[in-house]
């Protein structure tokens, strides 16, 4: 057999691999983009239901040791999605359900200590809070004496879903059900059904929920 028979049989068994990856990729679009569907329905659903019940948090936010937050009404519940052009295929890029913890207090905090003002300042970008901002300075010296953040203390809730089309996955991007943090897992498309949405309503509802049991890569962040 000659050099370019070699040739031949290598591009044979190239295109065959490529064959085979084009049809996975094919199909794990699929079970994505149905999972997609799924959720996105499902969501739309939820968020009237949620919207009449309002369901009470059932954790205690913590803004600063001495500034608690607990009783709040979980309510203007959301549902959106975006789309996008993959491999000429129109998509979702992602899903997103967002809702308000109120708690209708006004508050003002005064932070004199520059990495309090960080940590509060944090606490705050991951709540969704856009506070009145007062830098105080000594009128003299003009040394800072104290920042003060005024606020309506009402909460984010957000729970996006950001699909891959081509591993065939869906994460799960979750802020602020347990406290001030985002919670990331990933479940395989074929795993994203009415049964694990449910315990993800569960867990909006604040009832026990084993939905991060059966993720894949559980990460928490908290602000």
């Amino acid at each position: 057999m000659g050099f370019l028979d070699d040739l031949k049989r290598q591009a044979d068994a190239l295109k065959t691999q490529q064959t085979v990856d084009t049809a996975t990729l094919a199909r794990n679009a699929a079970l994505v983009e149905a999972a997609c569907k799924t959720v996105w329905h499902y969501w739309l659903d939820l968020a009237q239901q949620l919207n009449v019940l309002q369901p009470t948090a059932p954790v205690r936010f913590s803004l600063d040791k001495s500034t608690p937050l607990d009783g709040l009404k979980r309510c203007d519940f959301r549902v959106d999605a975006r789309r996008k052009q993959h491999r000429g295929q129109e998509v979702y890029d992602h899903l997103v359900i967002h809702a308000l913890q109120k708690s209708g207090r006004m508050l003002t905090m005064s932070k004199d200590f520059p990495p309090e003002i960080e940590r509060l300042e944090s606490k705050l970008r991951q709540a969704g809070i856009s506070p009145d901002t007062k830098w105080v300075r000594h009128p003299e010296s003009g040394r800072l004496e104290e920042v003060r953040f005024s606020f309506v203390a009402d909460l984010s809730l957000m729970v996006r879903v950001l699909p891959d089309h081509d591993e065939g996955k869906l994460r799960f991007q979750i802020n602020n059900l347990d406290c001030l943090e985002t919670v990331t897992a990933d479940f395989p498309a074929h795993r994203v059904g009415s049964d694990l949405l449910d315990q993800l309503a569960r867990w909006m509802m604040g009832e026990p929920s084993p939905f991060l049991q059966q993720a894949e890569g559980v990460r928490r962040v908290e602000a």
